[in-house]
């Protein structure tokens, strides 16, 4: 009779570990794309350790959680696009177009802080909805299509404010610098983008978006217009980033029509970085996040160990080819 309670027992403890083990599991298959990409953070990480003693002091996290809260932000932008099996080139314009919105519109107008975010809220969804119809409904290359709007974008910045100068609202610049703790707020932006993909990831929208950069033709005969899935990934795009214009508007405190123009090479570097196929359909989020901060932490890395700014950009693109080094190695792995 003991034996036999003992056997009845023994599932119930074991049922928590093999409950962890399936999630732990669950976790790491649906992110394996990004393993590359969180060992040279790892490595990144471990570097500025090395050369920095104070690295993990609440200071110093603080300082580059704030310098990497506005790349987060647009290379999740690039990231919603490359999964959708596109590419946008005028990220980095619509950066600048909306900061010189920020810095210019409330002195031109005379509308407070709120009006002036709504303006260029409106903007980037605008800017948003412009290149999916585009890319979507029209059938354009996205790489042309975004190349040409990034133009116009860039363009409207320079009628807005032809040079640097301007000033952001003052609240803005506060609420950036605030922290509570070792968290500043402005890694909030980059939260409620993290939070809204993965409430997105659970919704059909989500699965059909990743589905289209898969396999747009089988998506598209299933039933599902694929045209719409395009647009509504750019506008989501697009809304991220606005937060990453606001994050660095608000860093800056002043408008510049060139601010955001290497932000849009920068965004396509970590998604390579984070392993996400450029063809679509395969990769994850987190490898874009990981991406980013490595991008963010090599600067880091480079000014502290006394090596001339100059090199700062031969090590991203050594790191982008043994990224693309290893997306590569795993896609010839038999599945």
């Amino acid at each position: 009779m003991k034996a036999g309670l003992t056997e009845r027992l023994q599932p119930a403890r074991e049922q928590p570990v093999h409950g962890l083990r399936q999630c732990i599991h669950a976790i790491t298959s649906r992110n394996s794309s990004a393993l590359p990409g969180v060992a040279m953070l790892l490595i990144v990480l471990a570097c500025n350790a090395f050369l920095q003693p104070d690295f993990f002091s609440a200071d110093s996290l603080s300082s580059n959680l704030q310098n990497a809260a506005p790349v987060i932000l647009v290379c999740m932008a690039q990231a919603v696009i490359v999964l959708l099996g596109e590419l946008d080139l005028s990220v980095g314009s619509g950066i600048s177009l909306i900061n010189c919105v920020l810095a210019a519109v409330p002195s031109l107008t005379g509308w407070g802080t709120a009006a002036t975010c709504i303006a260029a809220l409106a903007i980037a969804l605008a800017a948003g909805v412009c290149n999916g119809l585009l890319v979507g409904y029209l059938r354009q290359s996205a790489l042309i299509a975004t190349f040409a709007t990034g133009a116009i974008w860039f363009g409207g910045a320079l009628l807005l404010m032809p040079q640097p100068g301007g000033a952001v609202p003052e609240i803005l610049g506060e609420w950036f610098a605030m922290r509570v703790g070792v968290f500043p707020l402005a890694a909030i932006p980059v939260l409620a983008a993290w939070a809204l993909w993965a409430l997105l990831q659970r919704h059909r929208f989500g699965r059909r978006l990743i589905a289209t950069g898969s396999s747009a033709d089988a998506v598209f005969k299933s039933g599902v217009d694929t045209r719409l899935v395009k647009l509504l990934g750019y506008v989501l795009a697009w809304l991220f980033v606005f937060g990453a214009a606001l994050c660095i508007s608000a860093q800056t405190s002043s408008g510049d029509a060139r601010l955001g123009l290497p932000y849009t090479l920068n965004s396509v570097a970590a998604v390579v970085i984070g392993g996400i196929s450029l063809a679509g359909g395969r990769g994850s989020m987190l490898g874009a996040i990981c991406g980013a901060l490595v991008l963010v932490l090599i600067g880091n890395v480079v000014y502290f160990a006394g090596i001339p700014s100059n090199y700062q950009e031969v090590f991203k693109g050594a790191v982008i080819l043994l990224a693309l080094g290893c997306t590569f190695i795993g896609a010839r792995k038999p599945a």
